[in-house]
């Protein structure tokens, strides 16, 4: 393994690159900012005081969401860039075997997480003059940690070997994280009133990692919600088991599909299909008989934006079918939050299924809107489009524009799809007509927040796996890192709290269409938007500069 040339050009070009000196020292002044700002007053003699617990488990969750963060931008392009650069074919050609190169870009990807850990380490011993942590407590976190970073490597090393490009497969990666993290809790905040249905629940929510490091720290954490026993081990041995027998069928998968490469073909470019039967079962496949991207077509009319046209022809509908799935899974999910919130199925509290309804749609909205635009300079940089451009008479506002309109269209499949579950909201009479556009507001804000946040990662970085890690650090700064001060009550003012939290796009929704959650805190919303709207301005402003540098006559 020492010896394997992979490893060696793989660690190479990863530690010498900037970006990971940049991602490094971010993830290291972050880590060490929580531990700073949230040292208790108390002195480091409160071994009891509830305080000491919050800065470990506050660092503990802020550590493995930044592993999460980053496991994308290391595992996930593995493979697809060596698709695009056209060298993928000839990894097999060398005397590597196919066992050798995955195990070359699996270990690449892991150590260079692993690192991560080691380096944060003298940062987490803080926790011990604390009296907060343990030996075994330690062990048992960073060992959940280091598992977690295995895990997400394997994923994104299998996500890269199924997809074509870097962008989708980064954004697929994305996708199941947050799956991961998010979707286990739903049934247990959604059936927690239900007794007989306790062991499940928590069953299935020990297959989240932040579940499974909150049981280390948190007391009680393991209890059923009436607070008896579950019956069950400790969740964190149950996400030892259940991410080890996903990592062993990923890794399955994974060499199947190497090896299954290595005796296929070199693949043939078709770009154009003129057989009257394969056009037939193209247009039966839906959704391209609305827009086919590969069939031939007339001239472009000159009223229309020529980068827009492009995008849609080629690109958009060629390559981002998976927004209509996202589209798909926006409008099941409102069907199934509106039986809930019709029938109250759950036995849960109004307030809860609609605050389950915001943070899914918002949820979808942070992850997906954002890979609509954060390949739109990247990708074309790495092309080599940007000379071409530069000879043509496309200004820098119709690049801009037709980008962003391109982006919009598949954001109003999201949009749809969510329809369903607030007319049901509406219908039922459960939230006012004021309520629910204060709701929208947000929503509306959110939206274009992640567009030009993507838009603004994709003119500063080189390339679309670096824009694309830029952009939901930013988003994931905002949407959860700011969600903090409710773990740190005790030592934060009300005022200093309040801004926070308004800076967060969940917290002003939920307690626009709710009266149980936030209720303490003053109206977010309004800052809230003001705060997206002046951000997002910004970012507009520098990408549209950046823009027009590059697309301005070279001297």
């Amino acid at each position: 393994m020492i010896d394997n040339p992979i490893l060696h050009r793989e660690l190479t070009s990863a530690l010498r690159s900037r970006l990971t000196f940049l991602l490094t020292a971010l993830y290291l002044a972050g880590l060490a900012a929580v531990v700073w700002f949230l040292w208790p007053t108390e002195g480091i003699y409160s071994l009891a005081a509830q305080s000491t617990r919050s800065v470990l488990l506050v660092f503990t969750i802020g550590q493995l969401l930044l592993v999460m963060l980053y496991a994308p931008a290391f595992g996930a392009t593995a493979i697809t860039v060596e698709k695009e650069q056209n060298s993928y074919e000839l990894l097999f050609t060398t005397q590597l075997s196919p066992t050798a190169i995955i195990t070359g870009k699996l270990f690449s990807s892991v150590t260079c997480l692993l690192l991560l850990l080691v380096l944060s380490f003298p940062i987490f011993t803080a926790c011990f003059f604390l009296g907060a942590v343990s030996v075994p407590e330690t062990i048992i976190i960073y060992g959940l940690t280091g598992l977690t970073a295995l895990f997400l490597a394997l994923m994104g090393l299998a996500i890269s070997a199924a997809r074509p490009t870097s962008h989708s497969a980064l954004v697929t990666t994305y996708l199941l994280i947050l799956a991961l993290n998010a979707l286990p809790w739903i049934p247990y905040v959604i059936l927690q009133s239900r007794p007989e249905a306790a062991y499940w629940t928590v069953l299935v929510r020990a297959c989240s990692p932040l579940a499974a490091i909150a049981s280390v720290i948190v007391p009680g954490f393991d209890l059923a919600p009436g607070g008896g026993p579950t019956g069950l081990p400790a969740s964190w041995k149950i996400f030892v088991g259940f991410t080890g027998g996903l990592s062993l069928a990923l890794l399955g998968y994974l060499l199947a599909s190497v090896y299954r490469s290595a005796r296929q073909p070199a693949r043939a470019h078709t770009p154009v299909i003129d057989d009257p039967k394969l056009l037939a079962q193209r247009k039966l496949r839906f959704p391209f008989y609305l827009i086919d991207p590969i069939r031939r077509r007339g001239h472009i009319p000159d009223w229309i934006n020529p980068v827009f046209a492009r995008e849609m022809r080629a690109q958009a509908f060629g390559g981002g079918i998976w927004i209509f799935r996202c589209a798909y899974i926006c409008l099941a999910g409102s069907m199934i939050l509106m039986s809930l919130v019709a029938g109250n199925i759950a036995l849960g509290s109004p307030d809860l299924i609609r605050t389950v309804a915001l943070v899914f749609q918002l949820g979808l909205i942070v992850l997906v809107v954002p890979s609509l635009t954060v390949g739109a300079i990247t990708q074309e940089r790495e092309r080599g489009n940007l000379d071409l451009l530069r000879q043509t008479r496309i200004t820098a506002w119709q690049f801009l524009f037709g980008k962003l309109f391109t982006a919009t269209v598949f954001v109003l499949f999201v949009v749809i799809g969510a329809i369903p579950l607030w007319f049901s909201i509406y219908y039922l009479k459960t939230n006012t007509l004021e309520q629910i556009f204060i709701a929208w507001k947000i929503i509306g804000a959110t939206i274009l927040l992640a567009l030009m946040t993507g838009l603004v990662s994709s003119a500063i970085a080189n390339k679309t796996a670096a824009a694309t890690g830029i952009a939901y650090g930013i988003l994931a700064l905002l949407s959860v890192a700011t969600f903090f001060p409710l773990l740190l009550d005790e030592n934060l003012a009300g005022n200093v709290r309040d801004v926070i939290l308004a800076l967060n796009p969940f917290a002003g929704a939920i307690q626009a269409l709710t009266t149980e959650y936030f209720s303490e805190s003053r109206e977010l919303w309004q800052t809230h938007i003001n705060f997206v709207l002046v951000l997002s301005g910004v970012f507009f402003v520098i990408a549209t500069r950046r823009i027009w540098l590059m697309l301005a006559p070279e001297k």
